[in-house]
C-alpha cells in the first residue's frame, strides 16, 4: 500500500506543479482524431505493460490491490471536493486561484483518474488473459469501467453544444458556441409555431415601494376558472370579468384601421394607459394579455378598476387600494411551451416535429433541445431558442455503462450462488 500511496501522492503534486505553471489542461487539444490515436496509444501501451509485466516490477504491480485502492480512495476524495466545490461552466474561467472550480481541467485530478483508468484496464487484460467462466461478471464491469472512463473523457473533446436562434418562416442552419463563434450545420430548421400554455393569473398586493405583503408571508391569489371571490391582505377581492387575451379599447380603436405590418408596430405606453378612457376588449391581436375587472372591499372601502400584467404592446396597469398599496398581477409563468417545427438536413429529410421543454428531438446524430424563446414577447413570442448537441462518442459510453451494470448484477447473483454452497 505504500507504493500506490506514493505514487498518488506524487501524481498529485506534479499536477499540482503543472497547474501553476502551464495551467488548466485544454481539451480541445484531444479533438478527434486526436482522442482516437490517444485511445490507440493507450490500449497498446496496456498491452506492452502486461507482456512485460515479469520484466518490469511496476507493470505487473500495477494490476494488484496495493496499485487500486490508494487511486480509488484519492479518486474518491477528488470527487468528494468536486462535489463540494461550485463548478463554473467549460468557457468560464475558474472561480478559485488553483482551479477547484473547473475539477475537469485541474490536473490533479486527471492524473489521478488517469492512472486508476490505467490500472482498471491493466486488471481487465488480466482477467481476459486468464478467462474463467465464474469471474465474468467482475471481467465485464471492469471492461465497462474502463469503457466508460476512457470514452467519456476522451470523447468530451468532440462534444459540440450550440445555440440556433430561429425566427417564425425563417429556415436557420448556424450556430452559436458558449464563445459566439458561428459553425454552420448540416441541420436546418424552420420555425412555424410557437406556442405556450401557462399557469392561471396571480394576484398578490405590493406597497409603493413594490414589495408583495403581507412582508414576512405574501399572499397570492391564483385566479383560475373557478375562482369567484378571495381574501388577501385583509381585501376581498371579487373577478367580475375575466379576458384571457385582452387590449386596451383605446390601443384597438387606434389600430383596427391599420395595415397589418403597422398594427405590430404600434405601442401604448404608461401615459397612454393613464389617460385612456375604456377598459378592455377580447382580441386576437399579437401582444394581447389576460385582463380583469376587479372589485375589492375592505372596511366599507370599495375600489372597482381593471388590472392586468401587460405585454411588449402595453404596460401593467394595477388598482390603487389605500396608504399606497395596489393590487397587481403578476407575469404570467409558463407551465409548457413548444416550437413547431421543419428540420431539414443534407440527406434530404424534411421533418415536421414538435419540440419542447425536456423533450428533444433527434435526427442524424444531433439532439434539439426547445431552450428559450423571445420572454419580452412571452406567449406572442417570434422566436425560438434551440440547443443542438452532438456527441458522438456517447452510444460507446452507453455500451461501457451497461456492461458495467450486466456484470454488477452478474455479480450480485453469483454472490447468492457461492453463500448457498
Amino acid at each position: 500500500m505504500k507504493e500506490g500511496t506514493a505514487i498518488v501522492i506524487g501524481l498529485t503534486l506534479v499536477g499540482l506543479l503543472l497547474q501553476l505553471t502551464i495551467g488548466p489542461l485544454d481539451w480541445a487539444l484531444f479533438l478527434w482524431p486526436a482522442n482516437g490515436i490517444t485511445l490507440i496509444v493507450l490500449i497498446i501501451a496496456l498491452l506492452l505493460f502486461y507482456l512485460l509485466r515479469k520484466r518490469v516490477y511496476f507493470f505487473s504491480f500495477m494490476a494488484t490491490m496495493q496499485a487500486a485502492i490508494p487511486s480509488i480512495i484519492a479518486a474518491a476524495l477528488l470527487t468528494l471536493i468536486m462535489g463540494l466545490t461550485r463548478q463554473v461552466a467549460s468557457d468560464k474561467p475558474a472561480g478559485d486561484l488553483i482551479g477547484l472550480s473547473k475539477m475537469l481541467n485541474f490536473w490533479p485530478f486527471i492524473l489521478v483518474y488517469f492512472w486508476m483508468t490505467m490500472i482498471i484496464g491493466e486488471v481487465t487484460i488480466k482477467q481476459i488473459a486468464h478467462f474463467a467462466w465464474r469471474r465474468l461478471p467482475v471481467s465485464t464491469s471492469h471492461l465497462g469501467l474502463f469503457i466508460a472512463l476512457t470514452c467519456a473523457t476522451l470523447g468530451n473533446a468532440d462534444m459540440q453544444r450550440l445555440k440556433m436562434y430561429c425566427e417564425k418562416g425563417q429556415p436557420e442552419w448556424r450556430g452559436l458556441d458558449a464563445y459566439n463563434n458561428v459553425h454552420e450545420l448540416p441541420v436546418a430548421i424552420q420555425l412555424n409555431r410557437f406556442t405556450i400554455d401557462e399557469y392561471p393569473p396571480k394576484l398578490m398586493v405590493i406597497d409603493k415601494t413594490g414589495k408583495p405583503m403581507p412582508y414576512n408571508k405574501p399572499e397570492v391569489l391564483l385566479i383560475d376558472d373557478s375562482f369567484k371571490q378571495g381574501i388577501i391582505a385583509g381585501w376581498t377581492i371579487q373577478i367580475d370579468k375575466k379576458i384571457e387575451d385582452a387590449v386596451p379599447t383605446d390601443l384597438a380603436n387606434m389600430i383596427k384601421n391599420m395595415p397589418m405590418q403597422m398594427r405590430g408596430m404600434v405601442r401604448m405606453d404608461s401615459l397612454g394607459m393613464a389617460i385612456k378612457k375604456g377598459g378592455y376588449i377580447k382580441s386576437h391581436q399579437t401582444g394581447a394579455a389576460c385582463a380583469l375587472s376587479v372589485t375589492a372591499r375592505k372596511a366599507g372601502a370599495v375600489k372597482k378598476g381593471w388590472i392586468t400584467c401587460g405585454s411588449y404592446l402595453f404596460p401593467l396597469e394595477t388598482l390603487k387600494l389605500d396608504n399606497g398599496k395596489s393590487l397587481v398581477m403578476a407575469s404570467r409563468e409558463p407551465k409548457r411551451y413548444a416550437s413547431n417545427v421543419n428540420i431539414y438536413t443534407q440527406d434530404g429529410k424534411n421533418i415536421l416535429t414538435e419540440i419542447e421543454v425536456n423533450k428533444p428531438y433527434a435526427v442524424n446524430g444531433w439532439k434539439i433541445y426547445q431552450l428559450s424563446y423571445n420572454e419580452q414577447m412571452g406567449k406572442w413570442s417570434n422566436v425560438s431558442v434551440f440547443e443542438l448537441v452532438s456527441d458522438p462518442w456517447l452510444n460507446v459510453v452507453y455500451v461501457g455503462i451497461y456492461l458495467l451494470l450486466i456484470g454488477a448484477v452478474g455479480m450480485f447473483f453469483t454472490a447468492g450462488k457461492r453463500k448457498e454452497n
